[in-house]
């Protein structure tokens, strides 16, 4: 892993270490766009494995508050009965 340049650097990778503690990969790719739509950073299972998508081409402040955002609602439903995730 490269040294980080800066403090939002150094926060984005403290918060992807934190999800690795947590059996979650993290991957930061280029989500394309077409007319119509723009894909956006999100979460979902691949083979059973928890994967967060960041986009790359985000700010880096937007992609540490949606990383932070994932895993603290992550930590939050880990010490919530699953009956009430559903609202």
């Amino acid at each position: 892993m490269a040294a980080p340049k800066n403090k939002q650097e150094a926060r984005l990778q403290e918060l992807i270490l934190a999800a690795k503690r947590r059996n979650i990969h993290v991957r930061t790719e280029k989500l394309l766009r077409e007319a119509g739509y723009r894909a956006t950073s999100g979460s979902c299972r691949i083979k059973g494995q928890d994967v967060i998508l960041i986009d790359r081409d985000a700010r880096i402040s937007d992609q540490i508050e949606f990383l932070a955002g994932e895993l603290a609602e992550r930590e939050e439903r880990s010490k919530t009965p699953p009956a009430a995730w559903e609202n």
